[in-house]
């Protein structure tokens, strides 16, 4: 039997939607319900274009912080996704990391999660203070994030003192 025609005997009638009396013997008899299963599943992994996809759970978010400068201070990212505005409203510190930490003129710090809506809750801010001998008027470290979705830079600021990478307005 050509392939042509025994996908023709488990599809049913010319409509596809209802086997006729003449199909249902067929199938009992000719081909078996498995086996018609089991052709159009290795008919659809033939003709399905190998593709891949982001994990389905969310998308990896990653946040990278640099300084110009010797800074002490912190960094607070959305390490998770928030039901909603009002659940992070009501108790943002459930969804939001805070490091204190050390920054280190040129050495980044890397900081990563997965997020399942990126564009509403990925965010990182940072902040620090210079100590003197290391900081004067003259001489004031500038601070950098950047948030990557699925190594993808979407984001990037500049500041002084304190900066803040955003997907969205806050």
């Amino acid at each position: 039997m050509h392939s042509k025609d025994y996908f023709r005997k488990c599809r049913g009638n010319e409509l596809g939607s209802v086997f006729d009396m003449t199909n249902v013997r067929r199938v009992t008899t000719g081909i078996s319900v498995l086996g018609c299963a089991a052709t159009f599943a290795a008919a659809a992994v033939a003709v399905t274009p190998a593709t891949s996809y982001a994990d389905p759970a969310g998308h990896q978010v990653t946040y990278t912080i640099t300084a110009t400068g010797n800074l002490t201070g912190n960094v607070r990212y959305m390490n998770s996704d928030p039901p909603s505005q009002a659940a992070f409203d009501a108790n943002s510190s459930q969804f939001l990391n805070t490091v204190q930490t050390a920054f280190t003129a040129g050495q980044p710090l890397v900081y990563t999660t997965t997020l399942a809506n990126p564009n509403q809750w990925a965010f990182v801010n940072a902040s620090g203070g210079c100590h003197w001998p290391d900081c004067d008027s003259s001489n004031t470290p500038q601070l950098q994030c950047q948030i990557a979705v699925d190594g993808q830079v979407v984001v990037t600021q500049n500041a002084t003192t304190g900066v803040t990478c955003s997907t969205r307005p806050w």
